[in-house]
Formats: structure tokens, sequence, C-alpha cells
């Protein structure tokens, strides 16, 4: 094996990112905030030294800064990624990190919200961003960053809500339903909202000092910290147990009490990417000839047979 140019640990990382940036493996600066951040300890346990020379010693001692193994299971992947682009490149021989031992993972114990208590959180709201929030949380199951980035453009095709890839994870694109309990609230928010407004705008108050009134800056998301306060207060007024509720914990409503709903007995439709049929009403479609027809599915009523029209996708 060839010898290569020497070079610190803080170069190797910036290469190493750039890589996986390239490939598509690393898509948001979320993803790449985690990896830097970890490779950054590993780096300073190693003196930023030539990664060429780190042993497996130092990765025990890299491993070690976190005690839960759920959080050593992840980070050890971070270090068996990086140091296997190393072998790649020709940096190394071997990979340090893939001679640990890999941790055992515990299932983590999460609040689950039952269909009444889910009832209860939806007759809390009040107001429309309430409303609009708890409602796009809990009948689209849509994520606190797709929830901060929701805009009027979203809303445009009638029967679905479409999260596009700048704020879905992984920047994928998806395309959700729209219920039979969130139709009024798709309905106001495509009447009232323009393409380029947020549907949770942020806030300012607009008589300083007495902070009674507050003002809608349209063309600004709300923060994270606004949306987490906003969930807290509807849940303390729906008297559930606010601190194991979290504005995920709604997007684990959805999954539990929409996704998984056996309504749709209908064959499989063409452009399904499902293969269960009774998910039929959830798939992610490709591409339409016309506009599809609303979901049947109801939180608040018996689960009606959906009603999703079964369409053929263009064909070039």
């Amino acid at each position: 094996m060839g010898k290569t140019a020497a070079m610190r640990f803080a170069r190797a990382v910036d290469l190493y990112i750039a890589d996986q940036r390239a490939e598509g493996r690393i898509n948001s600066l979320n993803t790449e905030r985690e990896y830097r951040g970890t490779l950054k300890c590993h780096a300073e346990d190693v003196d930023n030294r030539d990664p060429a020379y780190t042993n497996r010693d130092e990765v025990k001692r890299t491993l070690a800064r976190w005690q839960h193994p759920n959080t050593r299971s992840k980070n050890r992947a971070i270090l068996v990624s990086f140091y296997d682009w190393l072998v790649e490149e020709g940096h190394r021989p071997s990979n340090p990190a893939r001679q640990t031992k890999r941790p055992r993972r515990r299932k983590p114990q999460r609040y689950r919200l039952t269909q009444a208590e889910t009832l209860q959180l939806l007759q809390a709201v009040r107001g429309d961003r309430e409303r609009r929030l708890i409602y796009l949380a809990v009948c689209a199951g849509l994520r606190r960053q797709e929830l901060r980035g929701m805009q009027g453009r979203h809303f445009r095709r009638p029967g679905w809500v479409w999260v596009s890839s700048d704020i879905g994870k992984g920047e994928k694109e998806r395309w959700i339903p729209v219920i039979a309990d969130l139709e009024l609230v798709w309905t106001e928010i495509a009447k009232h909202v323009a393409d380029d407004e947020y549907v949770l705008p942020a806030q300012r108050f607009r008589d300083p000092g007495l902070n009674k009134q507050r003002r809608d800056y349209s063309l600004s998301p709300a923060s994270f910290q606004a949306i987490w306060r906003l969930v807290k207060a509807v849940i303390g007024r729906a008297g559930l147990p606010a601190p194991e509720i979290g504005p995920h914990t709604l997007r684990h409503a959805y999954c539990d009490h929409v996704a998984d709903t056996p309504v749709c007995r209908s064959p499989r439709p063409r452009w399904a990417t499902r293969p269960c049929p009774r998910r039929s009403c959830i798939c992610r479609p490709r591409r339409w000839t016309k506009s599809p027809r609303r979901c049947g599915v109801s939180l608040s009523g018996p689960n009606r047979r959906s009603r999703v029209s079964r369409y053929r996708p263009q064909t070039r």
C-alpha cells in the first residue's frame, strides 16, 4: 500500500463530509451537524493528529463519552463510516472503529396518545394558529421541521398536502391525503394563505411593554421554540400529561390512528408504492391524470371506506 500525504484530523473530516455530500449520503444540515459533532469529539481525543495513525483504544475512549447504548451505537456508526472512507481512499489499511463491540440498543419508552386523548387534544384548540398546528400534526403526521416550513403552495392540489423536498426529511418529498377531520383546516389554509406565506408565521408584539397583541409576519416562519410552546399550551388545556408529550408525539398519534387504520378494502391501486392493500390511501403517488378525491378516513367518527380514486400514472 502506497504512502499518502499526512494531514490533520480536521482536514480529513472536511474531505469526508464533502464526499458524503457529493455521493448523496448526507443531505441536510442537521445530519452534517451530527456527524461533525461526533468527529470533533474524536479529534479532541486524538489531539487532531493524522487519522492514519489512530487506533482502537482511542475510538473506545471517544465512545466512552456517551453512557446510553443507543447514543453510543449512533456515534459508533458515524466513526465506522468515517474510517471506512479512510480505508477506501487509501489513507489507512484497516478500520479501528469496526474492532470495537457493537452496543446493544434498548427500545425507547415513548408516551402514546390513545384515540380518546387525540380527540380531546383536537377539541382543546383555540384560534386559527393552534388549529392549524395541531390538526396538521395529528391529521397529516407532519414533523416539526415540516410544520415550520409549510406554505400556501403546499395546499394547492385538492385533497392532498404536499411536503416538498426542501422541508421534508432527507430532502424527500411526499403527498399526504386529506382525511375528513382535516378538510376544514385545509380549505381555510388554501383560501387565506398565499403561495409564499407561511402557515405558521412568526409573531411579534404590536404593543411593546404591554405585550397583549401579536402581529403575524407571514413571510417569516415561526421558530421551533414557538411551535413547542404552542403544543404545550394546548396539551395543558386538554388536561394531558404535559411532560410526556411533545410535537413529535402528535406525529406518532397520526401513525397509530390514521396511517395504520384498515379502511381500504379495494384492490391495490396501480400507482401504490406499498404492498399492503389496506394502506393504499396513504401511499405516495407518482403522477396523476386528474385531481384525486378526498380520503374518507376520520378520527372523530367511524372509519368509512376510503374513496381515493385509482389512477394510472402518466406514461411517456
